[in-house]
């Protein structure tokens, strides 16, 4: 529901979210469910994604752009899936991981 209207390094977007929107995020090392992640892989680009679910150490996830190209909406629309970590193996995955916590997540 909030669009901050950047583009670009994905790595980045936990940073500039939180800052644009103090408000309503607070960065955390630690996801909860509605959280924005970021990471600085794969490069150059970055990556993010939303956590859909958080049970102890699982993370439910989804992203898209699993091929790594820029496709047409159509394209992109079949390209992304939901799926479950453990926090650690979502840290060897994507480095510099980060997470943008709803300061009022949802229920």
């Amino acid at each position: 529901g909030y669009s901050p209207g950047f583009r670009a390094d994905g790595g980045d977007w936990v940073r500039q979210l939180v800052r644009i929107h103090k408000d309503k995020f607070e960065e955390s090392d630690t996801p909860k469910v509605g959280a924005i992640f970021s990471a600085k892989n794969p490069a150059p680009w970055g990556h993010v994604g939303i956590v859909v679910g958080v049970n102890g150490d699982q993370i439910t996830i989804q992203e898209g752009n699993l091929d790594g190209v820029t496709n047409s909406f159509e394209a992109a629309t079949k390209d992304w899936h939901t799926v479950t970590y453990s926090l650690s193996t979502l840290r060897t995955i994507y480095s510099e991981l980060t997470f943008a916590n709803p300061k009022n997540p949802p229920k």
